[in-house]
């Protein structure tokens, strides 16, 4: 094959691949717009945590599981119930705000807030103890927080989804109402949004149990 073929043909795959990647920016904006809400707090929460203590982090550590400093010492019953409840609170908040047409407005706000405390934790670590923290970072907390934050991801979009459609309702009356069989399909793909969770809580003990014990703070 020719250079001039090759070349043609490089062209051609670079412009298909650059319009199949902005279609699937177009199908899927939504998540697109909820995952830069996420990142978004993240960066907040790193550039935060330059001045946050670990009382800041212990107030938070409820709603993140970020209090990294026991890992090492409970047991894996402890460590998946903290960080499946952590996953659960944001997963149930946009379950309730799917069920509200003004819930559509509030879902970014819980995003951001998930995206901060993960930043807040990864900021501290790394400007309280350095590479250490950067590594206790990557091998016990990003794995299964990087599943629970897709769980949440998801379940922001079904959220927002289906407030959507709850608005159209209200504000057509062609529209009508939810039907029983939205609303059922609805609590199936929470349900599954669970299981993502339940996994992302599975991965956070095994990774907590292989490495948290390697790490002194």
């Amino acid at each position: 094959m020719s250079m001039i073929a090759i070349k043609h043909s490089f062209r051609h795959r670079s412009i298909i691949d650059r319009k199949n990647f902005i279609e699937a920016l177009r199908t899927n904006r939504v998540l697109v717009l909820f995952s830069l809400a996420l990142i978004g707090g993240m960066m907040f929460g790193a550039i935060f945590a330059r001045n946050a203590g670990m009382t800041a982090l212990d107030k938070l550590d409820f709603l993140f599981y970020s209090n990294f400093k026991t890992r090492a010492v409970q047991s894996i019953t402890s460590v998946f119930a903290a960080s499946f409840a952590s996953s659960f609170i944001f997963i149930f908040v946009c379950f309730l705000c799917g069920l509200s047409m003004w819930g559509m407005f509030i879902i970014p706000a819980v995003l951001f807030f998930r995206g901060f405390g993960l930043g807040l934790t990864s900021g501290y670590l790394y400007a309280a103890y350095g590479f250490k923290g950067v590594l206790f970072n990557l091998a016990v907390i990003l794995p299964g927080a990087f599943v629970c934050c897709l769980a949440i991801l998801l379940a922001a979009r079904e959220g927002s989804y289906f407030s959507r459609r709850i608005a159209s309702c209200g504000t057509s009356a062609e529209s009508g109402t939810i039907s029983s069989q939205k609303m059922k399909l609805y609590l199936l793909r929470f349900g599954a949004i669970l299981a993502l969770a339940f996994s992302a809580a599975l991965l956070d003990v095994l990774f907590s149990a292989c490495f948290a014990s390697m790490f002194s703070f």
